[in-house]
C-alpha cells in the first residue's frame, strides 16, 4: 500500500507541475504574439516590456518547480539586520552615557575648529583678509625701529607669523598702510584711556579735571605713543604727506581732535565747534615737530610748549567771551540810551 500511495502523490505533483507549466505557455504564447504584432521598430519601452515578460516567465517556472517557496534566507536577513540593528543602540548609549560620565572626553570628541599662533592667542579657523593684515602689521611694528617704514619691516612681521614674506603683496600702499596702521592703533588706544577716565568720572571715582588740563593730558598722552619710533618718525611724517595718503591722514587727526574734545565734555552744535577743532588740531601738529626736535629729558620741553599753546587757546577763548559779552553790553547800552531818548523827545508817546 505505501508504494501505491507514494506513485499516487508523485502523479499528482507531476500533474499539478505539468497544469503549471502550461499556463506559463498560454502566457509565453499571448507574449509573443503581441510582440510580432507590434511594430518592427525597436525603442527602450518595448525592451524594458520583453525583459519583463521574461522575469515573469522565470518566476513561473519556478513555482512549478517547488510547491512551498523556502522562507529560511529570508528569515535568516532580518534576523542578522535585527542583530545588526540592535548592537549599534546598544554600542550609542554605552557611548552616551560614557560622555555624560567624562565631559573631558566628550570635550575631545568635539572637533577643534581654532588655532594657535606664536603669541599663545586662539582665535577662529578661518579670519578675514583685513583681519590677517592687521596682524602682519602690528607684527611689523617691532621692526620699525630696525628697518623704518618700509616693505622689509612687514615682511619681517610677516615671517614671525610663520607667514612667507611674498605676502606683502597683499598691502597694496605698501609703508603707508603701516604708517596709518600705527595712528589708528594708537587713536584706539588713547579713546579706550578717554572712556574709562569719564567712566570713573561719572561714578564719582575721580574727579572732574578742567579743560586745560584734559586737553594737555590728551595730547601728552598720545604723543608719548611716538616715543619708541621717534627716531624714525620723520620718515613717516614724509610718508603721509603722499598724495595718495592725505585723505586718509586727514580722517585720522580729524577724528582724533573729534574725540578728545567730545571727552573734554564740549556739545557746541555753532561754530565754536569748528574752530575749537581747528585750535587743537593746529597744536598737535606744531608739538609733533616740536618732539622731534626735543633732546631734553622725557621730552620735558615739549610737554611746556604744549602747555603754554593750551594756555593760549583757554585765553583766547575766554577774551573772545568777554569782547563777546562786552559787546552785547554796548549794544543793549546804546538801545536802552535810544528808548530813552525817544521818551524824552516824545515819540514813544501814543497819539
Amino acid at each position: 500500500m505505501t508504494p501505491v500511495c507514494l506513485n499516487k502523490n508523485s502523479e499528482q505533483l507531476d500533474m499539478a507541475a505539468l497544469l503549471r507549466g502550461l499556463r506559463a505557455g498560454r502566457t509565453l504564447q499571448g507574449l509573443r504574439s503581441a510582440v510580432v504584432a507590434a511594430p518592427t521598430a525597436v525603442n527602450p519601452q518595448c525592451i524594458g516590456l520583453r525583459r519583463g515578460f521574461r522575469c515573469a516567465a522565470l518566476r513561473l517556472q519556478d513555482e512549478s518547480k517547488s510547491d512551498k517557496p523556502s522562507s529560511s534566507s529570508t528569515s535568516t536577513s532580518y534576523r542578522e539586520h535585527y542583530q545588526a540593528h540592535s548592537a549599534e543602540q546598544e554600542t550609542a548609549s554605552v557611548s552616551q552615557e560614557a560622555s555624560a560620565s567624562d565631559p573631558a572626553a566628550e570635550e575631545a570628541s568635539t572637533a577643534n575648529t581654532s588655532y594657535q599662533d606664536q603669541g599663545g592667542e586662539h582665535g577662529e579657523e578661518y579670519e578675514t583678509e583685513e583681519q590677517l593684515q592687521a596682524r602682519i602689521l602690528t607684527a611689523a611694528l617691532e621692526f620699525v625701529p630696525l628697518h623704518g617704514w618700509s616693505m622689509e619691516a612687514i615682511a619681517a612681521g610677516a615671517e614671525t607669523l610663520g607667514l612667507s614674506s611674498a605676502s606683502t603683496g597683499m598691502f597694496n600702499n605698501g609703508a603707508g598702510d603701516l604708517v596709518l596702521h600705527f595712528i589708528a592703533q594708537c587713536n584706539s588706544q588713547l579713546t579706550e584711556i578717554l572712556a574709562e577716565q569719564h567712566n570713573q568720572v561719572q561714578l564719582g571715582q575721580a574727579e572732574p579735571k578742567k579743560t586745560a588740563d584734559f586737553l594737555r593730558d590728551a595730547v601728552e598722552t598720545r604723543l608719548r605713543m611716538h616715543i619708541p619710533y621717534i627716531d624714525t618718525w620723520p620718515q613717516a611724517m614724509s610718508i603721509l604727506l603722499l598724495p595718495h595718503n592725505i585723505p586718509d591722514s586727514l580722517k585720522y587727526l580729524s577724528a582724533l581732535v573729534d574725540d578728545i574734545w567730545y571727552y573734554a565734555g564740549d556739545r557746541s552744535t555753532d561754530m565754536n565747534w569748528y574752530t575749537k577743532r581747528a585750535a587743537l588740531t593746529g597744536i598737535f601738529n606744531t608739538t609733533e615737530l616740536v618732539m622731534l626736535q626735543d633732546s631734553s629729558p622725557d621730552f620735558q620741553d615739549t610737554w611746556n610748549f604744549l602747555d603754554n599753546r593750551i594756555q593760549d587757546v583757554v585765553k583766547m577763548a575766554t577774551t573772545a567771551k568777554q569782547v563777546q559779552s562786552t559787546g552785547e553790553a554796548v549794544v543793549q547800552g546804546l538801545m536802552g540810551a535810544a528808548v530813552t531818548l525817544k521818551n524824552l523827545t516824545g515819540m514813544n508817546q501814543r497819539r
